[in-house]
């Protein structure tokens, strides 16, 4: 399915801002397994063939013994809702003219944009459906419930965890996938301790990840489509330049160098950024980064009228410009 019309979305629930998922599930709307879900770092990190023949053979293992998940962290009987039924659905479509096709990170905009009309929005709430590695565990691209590496001085060591274990069970949670532990975590509070149940060698074995703080955010979420509604953006676009372009201009590798290539914000122009000016420092920040990347500090760690420093290279000189982010969020955005 390529598009969420009239999907009932009390009943798929999951990572919105994904690259693709599926559900294993019985006759009445039960599930036995996720599939699906991304590390920051790569869209397809868990979606394998290897992975996907395994998690379709447990399904129809546990279909025979009919084992459907049967923890809290199953969808109880919600009446259906579809993502027309979001208030602020129409508005988000209206511009699409004769295109009204739904895509997935419509619906986590269209909710996330309904919850700061509530007042109720936080930044926090773009992070959802955590990755394992959040709390320290690296599971295994193929074998999705086995421990590959675990994260120094995270949750998942201070519990006890190690690599090669194999993940049971999540709070009375069955483990089979990356999506499956990802749904648990969705639903974690933020200060919790989760219990695990992992097998190591013949041994079943008891721990507790003991979570706090902001362990949902991660390092990188600059591909998270949902993530412009959070904060304001930069006005530009531009790609990182490459070892030979960079060596031409002067600029070392490791450092930021993304080549401007398309201005769409007024305030971008009126502070005096111009087409194939290679930005080279960006609100105190030089490291190598991306275009994404770059537009994900702003929407996390910036408000609608800040002003924003930049340096930027143009003619074999630097330029230091001062960007002055919109009062407001611009409509249609």
């Amino acid at each position: 399915m390529q598009s969420m019309n009239g999907v009932n979305i009390n009943l798929f629930q999951f990572e919105r801002d994904l690259t693709w998922m599926s559900f294993f599930m019985d006759s009445q709307d039960r599930f036995y397994a996720r599939y699906g879900g991304r590390e920051d770092d790569a869209p397809e990190s868990h979606l394998t063939k290897e992975s996907l023949i395994q998690t379709m053979s447990r399904a129809l293992e546990l279909h025979r013994n009919g084992r459907v998940q049967q923890s809290r962290y199953e969808p109880g009987r919600e009446p259906v809702r579809a993502p027309e039924d979001i208030p602020t659905m129409k508005a988000l479509l209206a511009p699409r003219k004769d295109n009204n096709c739904i895509h997935c990170h419509d619906v986590k905009v269209a909710e996330l944009k309904h919850l700061q009309q509530l007042g109720r929005f936080a930044r926090d709430l773009v992070f959802t459906y955590p990755a394992p590695s959040a709390v320290g565990i690296r599971l295994d691209a193929d074998a999705q419930n086995n421990v590959r590496a675990v994260t120094r001085n995270s949750p998942a060591q201070r519990a006890g965890i190690r690599e090669g274990d194999i993940l049971l069970s999540a709070d009375g949670q069955r483990i089979s996938t990356f999506a499956d532990f990802t749904r648990v975590l969705e639903l974690t509070p933020s200060e919790s301790a989760l219990p695990l149940e992992i097998k190591r060698g013949d041994q079943v074995i008891r721990a507790s990840l003991e979570l706090a703080g902001s362990w949902r955010r991660t390092s990188d979420p600059s591909w998270r489509e949902s993530l412009h509604v959070a904060g304001p953006n930069a006005g530009f676009w531009g790609q990182k330049l490459a070892g030979e372009e960079r060596k031409k201009l002067g600029l070392p590798l490791g450092k930021m160098a993304v080549l401007v290539t398309f201005i769409w914000g007024d305030y971008t122009r009126e502070a005096g950024l111009k087409k194939d000016d290679v930005v080279i420092q960006f609100d105190g920040l030089t490291q190598d980064m991306t275009i994404p990347q770059l537009h994900a500090h702003l929407n996390l760690n910036r408000n609608y009228g800040d002003r924003i420093p930049l340096t930027v290279r143009r003619g074999g000189k630097d330029h230091e410009l001062i960007l002055s982010l919109p009062r407001e969020r611009p409509k249609g955005e």
